[in-house]
């Protein structure tokens, strides 16, 4: 909502400013039906904000939220009908003004149209009014004044070399260990090739202990090939395929097209493949078939020895793919692992601990909010190092309502949402365009940003605004809800988690269409 509702506002808001400005309501006869209804249009921009928050849970607020959509389609509508009819007219020189609005507005049919029109906009916008008082709805001063004086995070390191890492306590480290070992035991060389399973819920850190496993010397050693493919719920089996074969550092082919040929890809695969030891790492996977129906038959042609590692959220996937048993559960954090990982998320230099520590009894029970899962821990870290260091700050946040939210849907992470309240209105824009970027598309922070101005998500001075904008995707970086891929090498390179992902798009569930080859990934678009 918060996309599109603000974006329509702000469009809406400026185009009666510039009719106002060219005295268009007032030449054609409308004025005071223009004044009207720009005063309920500012009126309702005050509360904006607090109905986009309480939107996201409150089915009653929402169903106010989508009339108040609705409303301001038609205002876009009775600006563009002007616009299409001149347009159909076309431009001639004996034209006399060419002023859009001043065109059309010369018939009186066109004017009376318009003008009844407007008309019941306004009796339209009066009964959301009169709703929208039953709601209480926090005005936009109040609501900004809940945001105002937090320190700026600016001088926390966030170069991708230096990585905040979410490796903390000695558990991951047996962990990684006691895997490596089972990866590197030699077992009976007339054997099909191993697959091993890391099973978790969302955010507990499955993708984190895989790549300290990757990572590790004594694998390094034992594999010859070392591939890793991060799989999307909505994958292409031709780009999966590809992916393959450029990290096993084969050839891709090379007749016209072949390269995006599945008969030509797969043997491609096969012979990059071929006698040689590798271990190959299938992040995230939703379904079997990436691995029953399409990479292990070109995987088959490795040697002895080779090895499949899998990260899942359903035992259902590692049984499907015949791991091996017993799978490997990854467990909750423990509390002073959990304490270690909130306090590398807030710490901004050394000197800062000891403030941080004193706050140990609160972070512990906003830790234990947070089910004790990485992926949470690490979002509330970000914010609170929007937060100043004191007792009543972070009480705040211990004791915000959003966790008692009850019915909350299952892709609402508490820790997400409160993190999602805490930015602005400009930046949750921000965040949820980047949201509807397919997985592991590579776009680099500056076309992030030129894409946010091109929307209008950034306001200000046009001549500082690419500056803000990198303020921005810096903000969304500080506060883990996006994070550099350190895997592209000398580029600039954000992504999303799938939990964090999941989020965003449930808040633009209505609002988004999403296209990844093809097909539909998002279609619940509300019109």
């Amino acid at each position: 909502m918060a996309g599109v509702l603000n974006a329509l506002a702000s469009y809406v808001t400026k185009t009666l400013a510039d009719m106002a400005r060219d005295e268009v309501a007032m030449l054609i006869g409308v004025s005071g039906r223009i004044d009207d209804l720009s005063i309920k249009l500012r009126d309702l921009n005050n509360f904006l904000a607090d109905a986009d928050r309480r939107n996201i849970t409150d089915e009653s607020v929402r169903a106010w939220v989508d009339e108040l959509k609705h409303a301001m389609y038609l205002a876009t509508d009775i600006l563009d009908l002007c616009q299409l009819k001149f347009m159909a007219k076309g431009t001639s020189k004996d034209m006399g003004c060419l002023n859009p609005l001043l065109f059309c507005m010369r018939s009186p049919l066109h004017t009376h149209d318009i003008g009844t029109r407007i008309k019941a906009l306004n009796q339209k916008l009066d009964s959301i009014c009169k709703r929208g008082r039953s709601f209480n709805f926090i005005k936009l001063e109040a609501y900004q004044d809940q945001k105002i004086a937090r320190p700026h995070g600016s001088d926390r390191k966030t170069h991708p070399l230096l990585e905040r890492s979410g490796v903390v306590g000695e558990k991951i480290e047996s962990d990684t260990r006691a895997i490596v070992e089972m990866l590197t035991k030699v077992v009976d060389k007339s054997d099909s090739i191993m697959v091993l399973a890391i099973v978790g819920v969302g955010g507990i850190g499955k993708t984190t202990l895989s790549r300290n496993i990757y990572n590790d010397d004594v694998i390094q050693c034992k594999f010859a090939e070392k591939i890793w493919l991060s799989i999307t719920q909505e994958f292409s089996e031709v780009e999966l395929l590809r992916t393959a074969i450029i990290a096993a550092n084969g050839e891709l082919p090379r007749s016209g097209g072949g390269s995006q040929d599945k008969a030509l890809v797969v043997p491609a695969l096969a012979n990059a493949i071929k006698d040689k030891k590798f271990l190959l790492v299938l992040d995230d996977i939703w379904g079997t078939e990436e691995w029953n129906d399409l990479l292990m038959t070109p995987f088959s042609h490795g040697t002895p020895g080779s090895r499949v590692l899998v990260t899942t959220r359903h035992e259902t996937i590692a049984r499907g793919m015949k791991a091996m048993q017993p799978y490997h559960h990854i467990e909750k954090l423990g509390a002073e692992d959990a304490w270690s990982l909130l306090k590398k998320q807030i710490l901004a230099m050394e000197k800062s601990e000891p403030a941080i520590d004193m706050l140990k009894d609160i972070g512990l029970q906003i830790i234990e909010k947070c089910d004790r899962l990485p992926l949470a821990i690490k979002v509330m870290g970000g914010l609170l190092c929007q937060k100043d260091k004191e007792r009543r700050a972070w009480e705040k946040v211990l004791n915000d309502a959003t966790w008692s939210v009850s019915q909350m849907p299952d892709e609402l992470n508490y820790a997400i949402y409160l993190s999602y309240e805490d930015l602005s209105p400009c930046l949750k824009q921000c965040f949820l365009h980047f949201s509807l970027k397919p997985k592991r598309t590579i776009v680099h922070d500056n076309e992030d940003v030129g894409m946010w101005i091109g929307e209008g998500y950034v306001h200000g001075d046009p001549e500082k605004m690419e500056e803000l904008g990198f303020d921005y995707h810096k903000e969304l970086i500080l506060r883990n809800l996006i994070e550099p891929d350190t895997s592209y090498s000398g580029q600039y390179v954000c992504q999303m988690h799938d939990v964090v992902r999941s989020f965003a798009q449930f808040v633009t569930r209505d609002e988004a269409l999403v296209v990844h080859n093809g097909e539909t990934v998002n279609n619940k678009l509300s019109l």
